[in-house]
């Protein structure tokens, strides 16, 4: 055999598994759960309150999920105290860039959460400092 055939012994091999087990994969786990778990596991050990308290900062952002042309975005409204805010908020960037990528959102979905990162991490860090600073 020669060292270029080499390459279609995976290939043969991982070929039923991507047109099977992947459809199977998607019926058994639901596609409308797809990526939910990790979606949740991103707010563990986060104090998000219903209604803000004192110290709290609040914050708005989109997370991506799905597989190949079918995806939810879902926006996520967050009152918390700055430091689980910000916590959350470099979850849910690492959830974007890895749970979002599976879907044909590859080529803007970077764009929009590391945009969308940046300008609620300001946010967040002038809301703490306006609720550092005492009032006059």
């Amino acid at each position: 055999m020669r060292p270029e055939e080499y390459f279609f012994i995976p290939l043969a091999l991982l070929t039923p598994v991507l047109l099977i087990g992947i459809p199977i994969w998607i019926l058994v786990v639901g596609i409308d759960n797809i990526g939910l778990g990790t979606l949740k596991k991103c707010f563990r050990g986060i104090d998000v309150h219903e209604t803000p308290q004192a110290g709290d900062v609040t914050f708005t952002y989109h997370t991506y999920r799905g597989v190949i042309v079918w995806f939810i975005q879902e926006e996520h409204v967050i009152i918390a105290p700055p430091d689980d805010a910000l916590t959350l908020l470099n979850r849910l960037l690492r959830y974007n860039l890895t749970m979002g990528m599976l879907t044909y959102g590859l080529a803007f979905i970077p764009f929009l959460a590391i945009g969308n990162y940046l300008v609620q991490r300001r946010s967040i860090f002038r809301q703490k400092a306006a609720n550092a600073s005492p009032p006059s």
